[in-house]
């Protein structure tokens, strides 16, 4: 390939990304399915009941991965959005006399305030106490609804009155499960275009690690409201179809054990997926129908299929088989696409640097960046000062080392600047923006980029996701759109993707765009972390010891490469590190803490021979 062909591929055609579109392969095969489904419906008019539960469960399912499964917010009173939803359209089918094109947009907005409100309870808890607070919501959300007997008729109950569309009545049986299906097309259309998006991205990034999310700039506290409204306004569809399945529905079937049993089918067949929900639909409501004589060993079954699961296949049935479809692509497949190696190689030659592609010039800036302005900081614990009084300011553009001992305050004084730790004093002005007291996502979207410590990586994203989740900023479509998958939110994902893949390709990562975190090496995760805070385009950038466990060249080369895109883009760069080779090497300033206090600042030079930091940390 001639290096004219190379100019005009960019590094995502190069590395054979796929790019976005409205459509992909297991949306076809979601759809196939549906459509036959929907054709043999009259087929199976026997078991239509079951088939409904299943699409039904389905459905809770699919909602559930948005809370669960995406955002990471464990559940237990979901089924009270079912409630919503059933009774609603009790309500509106036997008082205003009104179909289905009232009762599905009334279930779903009305699900999805009262799962707003119910999702407040996660700004405060996590895990195991937000689970008893959603257990308590269940529980006293069926206490209600037996007590408001005007619209759910008590303990008795109420019924539904006809199956209508716009004043045309519908017979329920096969016709039910067909109008089930499309509801579950659509429901499932609309969850998988979530997780396709910025708004799937930034739920995984919340559910894996909040700390960096809010280092990116995401804004957490909303999504997990907004996950709870979009779970609840999908189960309250649910309930629709539930009571005209059913024709009747009573407050007691919507209590703990409902919930209980649409989790645990969730975590069976998968939480992750969309297939997971169908598969986990299938398994709970079609074991008892073909296992009728061992009904009374239904949880048991269930219980032991879920710890098979746990130990072996932690991502349920739907892992269990793409981990064997792996092992099939690996044994036969890989070998004859391995053949065509040298010729891959080969073309990866004769490459310009990413920093000259048309995807990067809205990161170019002639302007310098990065004027940061610490005034009399101070973080105490307890009794103990960590960091004491200090003051210093960082010109726009400059290469600034902080270092010092272990116990120094280095960390904590990062954290102060970025918002991340509680308690801390003093003034913190951006680029003349003040930024005290501001909440870290903010302090983020005013341009101050961070990496950490301890990587605080997104263990099920990949390496390109890491790309995309800092660029969640600079993608502009709203949720609405995402959802419906509009053009111009393609459009706006292509551009994502480009620019991504041009920022991998400068720190060496391209070639494992779609590999894990968690599979690389320590290294690696170390450039990915980069990554992710170069993709948020800072003003600055402060990077907490980003040579930690690296042999001293591999750290040189990427801070070489971290300087080159901090001069591309006029950023400055703050940098905490113990390697003192590396922190003279790539800065034109040197600050020394040592406990809690600044006890040098100068030119590298100026600090190496001061004698009070050879005393204190350099050692004689």
């Amino acid at each position: 390939m001639s290096e004219t062909t190379n100019k005009r591929q960019s590094a995502l055609e190069r590395a054979g990304i796929p790019q976005p579109s409205f459509l992909k392969k297991n949306h076809y095969i979601g759809l196939v399915g549906i459509v036959l489904m929907y054709l043999l419906a009259g087929t199976f008019s026997s078991y239509s009941q079951t088939i409904n539960m299943t699409i039904i469960y389905a459905i809770i399912g699919a909602s559930l991965i948005v809370v669960f499964g995406l955002a990471g917010q464990l559940t237990l009173g979901h089924t009270i959005f079912v409630a919503c939803g059933v009774f609603l359209s009790a309500n509106i089918t036997t008082a205003w006399g009104r179909g289905l094109e009232t009762e599905l947009p009334i279930a779903f907005a009305v699900a999805f305030v009262l799962g707003m409100i119910v999702g407040f309870p996660s700004l405060r808890v996590n895990e195991l106490y937000l689970a008893l607070a959603t257990f308590a919501v269940a529980f006293v959300g069926v206490q209600i609804l037996f007590e408001w007997k005007e619209f759910t008729g008590g303990g008795s109950g109420k019924g539904i009155g006809d199956l209508e569309f716009f004043g045309r009545e519908f017979s329920r049986g096969p016709t039910l499960v067909r109008i089930g299906l499309v509801i579950l097309l659509f429901s499932f259309w609309v969850v998988g275009n979530i997780q396709d998006g910025r708004t799937g991205r930034s739920m995984n990034a919340l559910r894996t690690s909040e700390t960096a999310a809010r280092a990116a700039g995401i804004p957490v506290a909303w999504l997990k409201i907004l996950c709870f409204g979009i779970g609840g306004g999908l189960a309250g569809w649910a309930g629709v179809l539930y009571i005209h399945t059913l024709r009747y529905g009573i407050p007691e079937n919507f209590g703990v054990n409902l919930s209980i049993i649409v989790v645990l089918a969730l975590i069976i067949g998968g939480k992750h997926r969309l297939m997971g929900a169908v598969l986990g639909a299938v398994f709970v409501r079609w074991l008892p129908e073909i296992l009728r004589s061992v009904q009374e060993y239904e949880g048991v079954i269930y219980g032991g299929v879920l710890v098979i699961l746990t130990l072996w296949s932690p991502d349920g049935l739907v892992g269990m088989f793409e981990r064997l479809g792996g092992h099939i692509k690996r044994l036969a497949i890989d070998p004859l696409l391995s053949k065509n190696g040298e010729k891959a190689e080969s073309e990866q030659t004769n490459v310009v640097s990413p920093l000259s592609s048309n995807h990067l010039e809205s990161f170019s800036s002639d302007q310098l960046r990065g004027a940061l302005q610490i005034k009399n900081a101070s973080v105490a614990f307890g009794g103990v000062k960590a960091v004491d009084d200090v003051s210093f300011e960082i010109p726009a553009g400059a290469v600034t080392g902080l270092i010092g001992s272990n116990g120094a305050g280095k960390t904590t004084l990062f954290n102060a600047v970025t918002g991340h730790v509680k308690g801390a004093t003093g003034q913190f002005i951006l680029d003349d923006q003040d930024l005290t007291g501001k909440p870290i996502h903010i302090r983020s979207l005013r341009g101050m980029g961070r990496t950490f410590q301890n990587l605080n990586l997104h263990d099920d994203l990949t390496v390109l996701e890491h790309a995309l989740l800092g660029l969640d900023r600079n993608i502009k479509y709203n949720r609405v759109s995402e959802s419906f998958r509009l053009p111009w939110v393609i459009r706006e994902e292509k551009k994502a993707h480009f620019v991504a893949a041009e920022i991998l390709e400068h720190m060496d990562l391209l070639e494992y765009w779609n590999d894990k975190v968690e599979d690389l090496p320590y290294g690696l995760q170390k450039r990915v972390d980069v990554v992710r805070a170069l993709a948020t385009n800072p003003s600055i950038l402060l990077l907490d010891e980003p040579a930690a466990g690296l042999p001293t060249a591999e750290a040189l080369e990427m801070m070489k490469k971290v300087k080159e895109f901090a001069q591309y883009t006029s950023a400055g760069v703050l940098i905490i590190e113990h390697n003192v080779e590396l922190v003279a090497d790539v800065s034109e300033r040197v600050i020394v803490l040592d406990t809690g206090a600044i006890l040098a600042d100068g030119s590298p030079e100026e600090v190496m021979k001061d004698e009070q930091v050879i005393a204190a940390y350099l050692g004689t």
